[in-house]
């Protein structure tokens, strides 16, 4: 299976069709490549600029709530940006799409 990584600009559900590509992995199941998709948020949001100097995390995918409105993905995931004197951790939501290899 192909599973394509997608990094929202905060809330899954705004503005779809202008998410940004993060990473493309292959593997047999979600559970294959858990860990890879886990590094990719985390490495996306270690490289953006405005981040710099802030520890980086994710949580590991779900299938999408049947709450969302967004029905591109099959998963969601969030990314969390620790910043270190702030109130509150900043969250991102990626959507992955998950299709048969060809």
């Amino acid at each position: 299976m192909k599973y394509t990584l997608y990094r929202s600009f905060g809330n899954l559900d705004s503005q779809v069709k202008k998410h940004t590509l993060v990473a493309v992995e292959y593997g047999s199941n979600i559970d294959a490549v858990t860990e890879s998709l886990v590094q990719d948020v985390a490495d996306d949001l270690a490289e953006t600029p405005e981040y710099a100097g802030c520890d980086t995390t994710a949580y590991a995918p779900e299938p999408v709530r049947c709450t969302r409105r967004v029905k591109r993905y099959q998963y969601e995931m969030m990314g969390a940006v620790l910043p270190p004197n702030a109130p509150e951790n900043i969250l991102i939501d990626y959507g992955i799409t998950e299709t048969a290899e060809t």
